[in-house]
């Protein structure tokens, strides 16, 4: 080494002991030396984990405290084609339950809303569910559901059941 680059520091590229090139590493992969890395990008490593564990943080709590709104039937358009809603109506038919070797493999029922129908379905598991808690709508009965919607290309709407609890069956009282 010249006297002239002596005197000068190595950067932080650098390893301090070695003064081979090191790029952002921590520790020297040549000397196994800490590097001459400042305080700050320590920091700012530990900052940036902190914020965004609690940036997931906040934002479990914002979708696990949320609500979904009640769509009218009217609204729903084929723009929302997979969207998670809520609807809250009559049944209007009986509903039907298919099964599968005896055991229960697909229940489907008509939901109405001020004129306007939506085919409210539920598959296998929650099916078998619903029947088996006897939460299964009669005709004429009002119905609290959310779920997913499908909107087929001829404009028919479904609504998609994934789980048993988040169809709720109201009294006439209640709804009206």
């Amino acid at each position: 080494m010249s006297p002239a680059t002596a005197t000068v520091k190595p950067r932080g590229d650098f390893c301090p002991v070695c003064e081979r090139f090191i790029g952002p590493a921590a520790v020297c992969p040549y000397c196994d030396e800490e590097s001459a890395r400042s305080g700050m990008l320590k920091v700012m490593r530990r900052a940036a984990l902190i914020l965004g564990l609690a940036g997931l943080a906040l934002l479990y709590v914002a979708a696990s405290h949320s609500t979904i709104p009640v769509m009218p039937i009217e609204n729903i358009t084929p723009m929302m084609n997979f969207a998670h809603v809520r609807v809250v109506g009559e049944v209007a038919r009986r509903p039907f339950i298919s099964r599968k070797r005896g055991e229960v493999d697909y229940l489907s029922f008509l939901v109405t809303d001020r004129g306007n129908e939506l085919r409210v379905t539920a598959n296998r598991d929650v099916a078998r569910t619903l029947v088996e808690r006897k939460a299964v709508p009669e005709k004429g009965a009002w119905v609290d559901v959310a779920g997913t919607l499908n909107i087929s290309g001829g404009g028919r709407k479904k609504l998609r059941l994934y789980t048993a609890d988040m169809l709720t069956i109201k009294g006439r009282e209640e709804s009206e």
